[in-house]
């Protein structure tokens, strides 16, 4: 037996995060997991109702009637590994090897000059950009980050067309192109539309991935697989990559400093165990939020994530401290 308490949470945007949601506060979750062995152990729950997941409400009401979502699995899942490095006085940032992230840019007005080059100077070899808003100015854009050196990432969430996504790609200038170390849902998902895609940029599968219909698959149509431990199957994952020779990337879910610790935790283990399978990582996502007491625990240099004080996923001393409400089941 297993009880679940929950304790909601409210972040706030510094802007508009990608090209389907606004700047409105986001609601979560924080689950406290008690399991009859006596160990406890700490998740994020996080929902993006706007990229398919059923809402904070319907998870929660599902799981007082002993239904999970996939999301709580994983957050169940997730809290259990918390658990058991709390019970061994461990870190979730010792199991694994130091493992890169890329600098989100969700905010264009950022790029000013020097900018690029002081991301440089902080050891970030990789720029990831949310597009699909201004195609036009994404693409100047990208001009000034290949002229700086640095390796590209695309995400268009799914939104556009493969006509827009060609074209796009098609214009660019030749000094971009073979920067681009993939493009994250370039349009829904389709077999052939994706394995045209293929053949002019690496492309690499997120949001999407549920669509996949994987047992029929004769060719696998993209290169990366984005695991986000807060959604995905991290083992289920790893296997299709063996089987299509696919590289594979951990990201945060731009959720919690929590959920961001937990990502983290998952990347730098695969990393030690897959070497270069796995690619950097994109768990810098906290500071898309403004800060709170859960956000100042995290420190960064450069491109890594350091280690927070306490056991597990660490926050010790808040997560003490938060106010829990029992999930009564129904």
């Amino acid at each position: 037996m297993i009880k679940i308490s929950y304790s909601p949470y409210t972040l706030k945007p510094v802007q508009s995060l990608n090209a389907v949601s606004s700047a409105a506060p986001r609601e979560g979750v924080l689950l406290k997991v008690e399991w009859s062995d006596g160990l406890t152990g700490y998740a994020d729950l996080h929902p993006w109702p706007e990229l398919g997941d059923l809402s904070l409400e319907d998870q929660l009401s599902e799981l007082r009637r002993g239904r999970m979502s996939v999301q709580i699995e994983q957050s169940i899942w997730l809290a259990r590994r918390d658990a058991q490095l709390r019970k061994d006085k461990k870190s979730v940032y010792e199991g694994g090897e130091k493992i890169k992230n890329n600098y989100l840019l969700s905010d264009f007005k950022l790029i000013k000059p020097g900018f690029l080059d002081e991301l440089k100077t902080q050891g970030f070899t990789t720029l990831k950009m949310k597009v699909g808003r201004d195609l036009q100015e994404e693409a100047d854009i990208l001009t000034h980050v290949a002229a700086a050196g640095l390796k590209i990432r695309l995400d268009f969430n799914a939104v556009g067309s493969w006509q827009t996504f060609e074209r796009f790609i098609g214009n660019l200038p030749p000094t971009v192109r073979p920067l681009i170390e993939y493009v994250e849902d370039p349009f829904p998902f389709d077999v052939n539309a994706w394995k045209e895609a293929k053949k002019l940029v690496k492309i690499a599968i997120d949001n999407q991935y549920d669509r996949v219909p994987w047992d029929r698959l004769v060719a696998a149509p993209f290169d990366v697989i984005v695991m986000k431990p807060a959604k995905t199957d991290i083992d289920k994952a790893i296997e299709r990559c063996k089987k299509w020779n696919l590289k594979a990337t951990v990201t945060s879910y731009m959720d919690h400093p929590v959920g961001v610790a937990h990502a983290i935790g998952v990347a730098m283990e695969l990393k030690k165990k897959y070497g270069e399978m796995i690619l950097e990582s994109g768990c810098l996502t906290h500071r898309l939020y403004q800060m709170d007491p859960f956000a100042a625990e995290l420190s960064t240099q450069g491109p890594y994530l350091l280690k927070v004080k306490g056991t597990g996923v660490g926050f010790d001393r808040l997560l003490e401290a938060t106010s829990w409400f029992q999930v009564k089941m129904n």
